[in-house]
């Protein structure tokens, strides 16, 4: 299988690539992107979910995708090792000029919380699923092809910890309870649990999971995670809202772990020293190093 590898290519100065930083990190009103089919409830808030401390992990590995271009919101992303994080596809792509989106101004922020944050960086280079189609949106043969890895030029998951992951087809997951973590529009300066998710089962041949997170546009790319004693383990990455009904309400959808666990492994070993696969599909998280200093110390 082939993958669409984009490189940053820019040569900014120092003064320009800390500009860039700065309007990543301090985007006030930002147009944020989530996939949703015409049955999404617009009424939808998350005053419901509890703002937990970005500075202390397991949260201090989510942090903001924020592109650092004019009409362009901030989607959620996850730190999934040293250099690499989790988000949806949908949120590197402008279907205002069928392009993605420049890797010189693609930043993920970690910890962000209001006018704090714990890590940040440039990517070097991302891949998205070469089937994902910019163009098909939430169209229901493209969700499952609904996730990016981005590679960061700095290795921040050091300072900031990085979360787990797992095959949710190895697991017991219909007993555990699991939470979505996101920077939601009604919120978008501060990390948000929703911990009445549930997960519904798979459809479309078990390539995407259902579930009934409350979201909203900014929680695109968030992790849905099985919570554990101090820890998340993410088994999917949030994708889009509405695409289902039933008596119960509104269905969600996010594209599980085992749909790209093969790229997921070959960037890990690329950019990551000594890491090493356990059994059953899963890597466990790594809280931050304590001789690494954040920025926010």
């Amino acid at each position: 299988m082939r993958f669409f590898i984009r490189y940053d290519t820019d040569h900014s100065s120092p003064f320009a690539i800390a500009m860039l930083a700065l309007c990543a990190m301090l985007l006030c009103h930002p147009v944020s992107s989530v996939l949703a089919s015409d049955q999404v409830d617009l009424n939808i808030t998350t005053q419901h979910r509890a703002v937990v401390d970005a500075s202390r992990y397991p949260w201090s590995a989510i942090g903001r995708v924020n592109v650092a271009t004019s009409r362009r919101g901030h989607c959620t992303g996850a730190l999934v090792g040293e250099r690499i994080v989790l988000t949806a596809a949908h949120c590197l792509y402008f279907r205002a000029n069928r392009n993605w989106a420049p890797v010189s101004t693609v930043h993920f922020v970690a910890g962000w919380q209001r006018d704090t944050y714990q890590a940040h960086s440039i990517a070097e280079r991302y891949i998205q699923s070469p089937n994902f189609d910019g163009e098909k949106w939430s169209h229901g043969d493209n969700l499952p092809h609904d996730w990016a890895l981005i590679v960061l030029k700095e290795p921040i998951g050091r300072k900031t910890g990085y979360l787990g992951w797992a095959d949710p087809r190895t697991l017991d997951w219909k007993k555990s309870k699991f939470v979505l973590a996101g920077y939601p529009r009604d919120r978008a300066h501060a990390i948000s649990i929703d911990q009445k998710c549930t997960l519904n089962g798979y459809f479309t041949g078990g390539e995407l999971l259902a579930h009934r997170c409350q979201i909203v546009n900014g929680d695109s790319g968030a992790p849905l995670s099985i919570v554990g004693y101090k820890k998340l383990t993410i088994v999917a990455v949030n994708s889009a809202a509405g695409v289902g009904q039933d008596d119960q309400g509104q269905i969600n959808s996010a594209v599980p772990i085992h749909n790209f666990i093969g790229i997921l492994e070959k960037l890990l070993k690329e950019t990551q020293p000594g890491y090493d696969l356990t059994d059953n599909n899963r890597l466990f998280g790594q809280p931050p190093d304590a001789t690494v200093p954040t920025v926010a110390e």
